[in-house]
């Protein structure tokens, strides 16, 4: 099979290209599923053209089918004539360095190859001297290797039973006690290959076998020959993309955690069902790797993830540097899996150390300990942890009452305010419909004056004179009045109290349109572009004898009379009162920055007006970005209150709102939250300095405690340290107490002197 359909096929990689011949079939697995020998077999595949014909005898031994070729060999199985048993023999054949000739010998097929083709042969043979002085049972015993045929063969156990990669699968739920106990023996036995200055080089599902007859694990397929060999073809190594750490790149050095880090892989493998990213991907992005602790987290037991992202590393001093590390790591939740002695020298052993070299590698390393305790409560000291339990149960409902009654006092005070400023707003809004209404009728009184339909319709300079003195007293009596003016039916001014304004054509004019029409007129506040100033104009019109309309009279009140009322409520500094039109258009405020500018965006075709009658004697009207106000305030019809966030600071603020009667225009007033809340806010942090304080002396007293529970205990670990040592002279701890802990020391005194006197039943 390919790399296209066998992901996990040992491949030749160009460590200086980076690209490379792919090995057309994956690494060989003996298995139950494959071909058993005769008599009773099942028919074997056909074999490849560089296999040996069924039939064939080497020594002892007669071929009886191929199990498995590989890109450095072939796998047969044949059976001991001497003994009627089956093996199966391993033939060093490179496929693509060499051939088969007729008389079944290998040869290199070009004479560049022959240092090559003769590298791989030695290792070879010394792969086969090597496992055959192995007798280990999670290791593939080699009965005896030979040389023949211009290469070399070696004589394996024929182990039946099925490759991990297609065993797994169907038994993923025995948990993670039961895998562990499979996986011991399986270290151990790499342990003695590490210990005999040997690496495996391609541990994978593929290379690890599930014997059929009692379920235990043993390891395939070295990888040495197919090392030496891709080695020499031009700086390309043989690997398995996923499981092969960097250094079998051709970036770093070999050893023990080369394995450890396939191993790694194969069980990353196991736990999410997939294999890690290759390393040369998870070097150029890091981020590709999930880490086992988040892929297995809820199925499988934090320290073996945990060892297992040890194993995975990156670098590889940042690996467990032996079998023995990565085992104690693996099960530091299962010490009942390890050996007395091993499980004593645990000690502090952990599954993300590594071996950090030089001073910055050390403080770096003591600073990533140190963030992990910060983030790892757990493993903080007892003392502290007793001392924050104690205080913290002390002061925590404390803290949570003052809370919650700050929450509900905030939430009390909050509906009370809004409800004063909308009560505030009701009674300024009816302020100003008041002003309004005296306005309007002031204006409707002046214009039913006869006087003035008279001199319309008889025009003589004394009766204008006096008109105009009477005008003059009318604004001298009251000083809101700006204006007041006569115009003819054509729109001509012909007595006013200003003279500025005489004989002045105001035809254009709406309220003058309004009015000649027989319909009374008041205008919202305009900046008028001769008094230069805000005002309201209100047009009545001014009828003959007949009733018929004559003119137009025209007064216009001072807008800083709206502003006074407004004013009003301003005398309190945390209140702001303004109003708005009914285009949503700020015609008051105390703030001189906001004054003409829109609530919210306005509609172009609004806009366009605004600027074609010039009403506020500018061209362009901004929005203040005050969305959530103006969908409150706009088209109300009643009093209310709203909540909403400042579009200038971001400030949280409440106002209240009330229409004027008679008008489109909307009074409001608002309010920062802050300063209402301020008080509250204040008793609450009076409240936990108060807490704070009362939780230093309690820190004091629970620390105090703790320490007297935290010292046995330590003594208890000191003694544990020597009986670590052996020295059970030291493994005693000093019991003043009966309480629980001085129980437990009694007992453990009571364990060494056990220990001591088997010790001494031992002898030396």
């Amino acid at each position: 099979m390919d790399a296209a359909t066998d992901p996990d096929a040992t491949i030749v990689h160009s460590v200086l290209t980076r690209t490379g011949r792919v090995d057309p079939d994956a690494t060989v697995i003996l298995g139950a599923a494959r071909p058993t020998p005769p008599p009773g077999a099942p028919a074997l595949p056909e074999a490849p053209p560089l296999a040996l014909a069924v039939g064939t005898r080497l020594h002892e031994y007669r071929i009886d089918g191929v199990l498995g070729q590989g890109g450095f060999g072939i796998t047969y199985l044949a059976t001991d004539v001497n003994l009627n048993a089956a093996v199966a023999i391993k033939e060093y054949l490179p496929e693509e360095i060499a051939f088969r000739a007729g008389d079944r010998s290998v040869s290199p097929n070009a004479s560049g190859h022959r240092d090559r083709y003769r590298q791989g042969l030695e290792s070879f043979l010394a792969e086969a001297r090597t496992l055959a002085s192995f007798r280990h049972p999670a290791l593939v015993r080699v009965a005896r290797f030979f040389e023949a045929h211009r290469t070399a063969y070696m004589v394996l156990e024929y182990e039946r039973g099925s490759p991990l990669r297609a065993w797994w699968p169907a038994h993923r739920e025995i948990g993670e006690s039961a895998l562990i106990g499979l996986l011991l023996p399986l270290l151990d036995g790499l342990a003695a290959v590490h210990g005999a200055g040997y690496l495996h080089r391609d541990i994978k599902p593929d290379n690890i076998q599930v014997r059929a007859a009692d379920g235990s694990l043993v390891l395939l397929d070295f990888g040495s020959a197919g090392q030496t060999v891709a080695a020499g073809g031009q700086g390309a190594v043989a690997l398995t993309p996923g499981y092969a750490p960097i250094e079998q790149y051709g970036l770093g050095v070999q050893g023990a955690w080369t394995d450890l880090y396939a191993l790694g892989a194969t069980l990353y493998w196991a736990v999410t069902g997939r294999k890690p990213p290759d390393a040369e991907t998870r070097a150029a992005a890091p981020s590709s790797y999930v880490p086992a602790v988040e892929a297995g987290a809820g199925h499988w037991g934090s320290a073996f993830l945990r060892a297992l992202d040890w194993a995975l590393e990156t670098d590889p001093a940042r690996r467990p540097p032996s079998v023995a590390e990565f085992r104690r790591a693996l099960c530091a939740d299962h010490l009942a899996s390890l050996g007395l002695a091993e499980a004593l020298q645990r000690g502090e052993t952990r599954p993300d150390a590594g071996a950090p070299r030089g001073a910055l590698a050390r403080a770096a390393a003591r600073a990533r300990g140190a963030l992990r305790l910060l983030v790892s409560p757990r493993d903080w000291p007892l003392a502290p942890k007793l001392a924050l339990a104690l205080v913290g149960s002390a002061l925590l409902p404390m803290g949570l009452a003052g809370a919650y009654n700050l929450g509900v006092g905030l939430e009390a005070v909050s509906a009370g305010e809004l409800r004063a400023v909308e009560q505030i707003a009701h009674s300024t809004a009816g302020r100003v419909a008041q002003f309004v209404g005296d306005s309007r009728n002031l204006a409707r009184a002046v214009a039913s004056d006869g006087a003035f339909a008279a001199y319309l319709a008889r025009p003589e300079a004394t009766t204008a004179a006096a008109l105009t003195a009477q005008l003059r007293q009318i604004v001298a009596a009251n000083p809101e009045i700006q204006l007041l003016m006569l115009m003819d039916t054509g729109g001509l001014a012909v007595i006013a109290n200003d003279a500025a304004v005489l004989g002045r054509n105001f035809s254009f004019r709406e309220y003058f349109k309004s009015a000649i029409a027989g319909r009374p007129y008041a205008s919202g506040i305009t900046v008028g572009s001769v008094a230069g100033e805000p005002g309201i104009y209100y047009a009545e019109p001014v009828r003959g004898v007949e009733g018929a309309v004559a003119g137009v009279l025209v007064l216009r009140m001072r807008g800083s009379v709206v502003a006074r009322i407004l004013a009003e409520v301003h005398r309190d500094s945390n209140l702001t009162p303004f109003m708005v039109d009914g285009d949503g258009v700020v015609v008051e405020h105390g703030d001189a920055t906001r004054l003409y500018h829109s609530l919210r965006p306005l509609p172009p075709a609004t806009a366009r007006d605004i600027r074609a009658d010039q009403r506020f004697g500018r061209d362009r009207i901004d929005s203040l970005g005050e969305t959530e106000l103006a969908r409150a305030l706009l088209g109300a019809r009643s009093a209310g209150h709203v909540s909403y966030r400042s579009a200038r600071d971001g400030s949280e603020q409440i106002a209240g709102y009330a229409p004027v009667d008679g008008r489109d225009w909307v009074v409001g007033v608002t309010e920062p939250r802050a300063t209402f809340e301020a008080p509250l806010q204040r008793l609450y942090r009076e409240l936990l300095v108060s807490v704070a304080l009362v939780g230093l002396l309690f820190t004091g007293l629970a620390l105090r405690l703790a320490r007297g529970i935290v010292r046995p205990i330590r003594a208890l670990t000191d003694a544990a340290n020597a009986l670590k040592a052996g020295d059970y002279e030291g493994a005693s701890v000093q019991v003043a107490s009966r309480d629980e802990v001085g129980q437990l020391g009694r007992t453990f005194n009571v364990m060494i002197d056990v220990l001591r006197q088997r010790d001494r039943e031992r002898g030396p």
